[in-house]
């Protein structure tokens, strides 16, 4: 019984620390620059995808 009651303290123990760490990494804050950055890269791959999908139509005649 002392064994189970190690392990399941290390768990709890691990369980502490993937849940500490869990806070941290929801509490990042994306910089003003970083949000600019993703918001064009964003804009540019909707732009790509729009542009494949109207190929593909005008491809199998769609269009």
């Amino acid at each position: 019984m002392g064994q189970n009651e190690a392990k399941r303290h290390f768990e709890l123990r691990n369980l502490d620390k993937d849940m500490r760490k869990a806070a941290e990494d929801a509490a990042y804050v994306v910089t003003k620059e970083r949000a600019k950055a993703m918001r064009i890269e964003n804009r540019g791959m909707l732009v790509f995808l729009i542009l494949l999908v109207g190929l593909v139509c005008c491809l199998l005649g769609a269009f």
